[in-house]
């Protein structure tokens, strides 16, 4: 008679979990590791460390570092476009993105700081490792098409005046939140909380201003 059994991975847990789990850790230790060594640095064993398993572990689920450098990627900016779209939902001015934007980002920055600091590495590995350049420009260039989606609606709900680019708003916005972005890297949160404050009252508020 056939022996039937088969082999059990673990009570309430499906086939295939522990794979999952394991290439969602890498990836995780991935962006801690780039963002604080860089690309560079960051060896397979580093990142194997990090992650709490095996240096063969990281190359069976990603093989090159390329690859998962590109996961993280998918992984940082997916996360943060998907934040982003439901922080800038309906018609807004540009302040309004901007400070929707810029809000969400200090409260990605708290609660996971290490894709802020990915953030922050990310274009300077992607200018010193020219293999980088395409995976880093195809998810800058989805995270602007976003902006831009934002832009047109809030134009068409005429907050924002028609004439004006999409894609160039778009691209005013993120500079000023890729600068907030890289001062994450070297300020605490308490400071960087405080200059996002004043950026609000001084810049997109206007309090600043002492008038004529």
């Amino acid at each position: 008679m056939a022996d039937t059994r088969v082999a059990r991975t673990g009570p309430g847990r499906p086939a295939g979990s522990d794979s999952f789990d394991t290439r969602q850790r890498v990836i995780e230790a991935g962006c801690r590791c780039f963002a604080q060594h860089g690309y560079g640095a960051a060896t397979n064993s580093l990142i194997a460390e990090m992650a709490g398993v095996t240096a063969g572990s990281v190359y069976y689920h990603f093989g090159a570092k390329r690859k998962l450098f590109e996961a993280v990627c998918t992984y940082v900016y997916g996360n943060i476009v998907t934040r982003s779209r439901a922080a800038m939902a309906g018609a807004h001015t540009v302040p309004e993105l901007l400070r929707a934007i810029l809000m969400e980002a200090i409260r990605i920055n708290h609660e996971s700081p290490e894709l802020a600091g990915f953030v922050a590495a990310a274009p300077v590995d992607a200018r010193r490792h020219a293999e980088l350049t395409d995976i880093f420009t195809q998810q800058t260039e989805g995270m602007r098409a976003s902006l831009a989606e934002a832009v047109m609606t809030g134009q068409q709900g005429g907050h924002i005046p028609a004439d004006a680019n999409p894609l160039l708003v778009a691209g005013m916005i993120s500079a000023v939140v890729d600068g907030f972005a890289h001062a994450a890297a070297s300020v605490d949160a308490n400071a960087l909380d405080a200059m996002t404050q004043l950026f609000d009252a001084l810049i997109l508020t206007g309090e600043g201003s002492t008038g004529s």
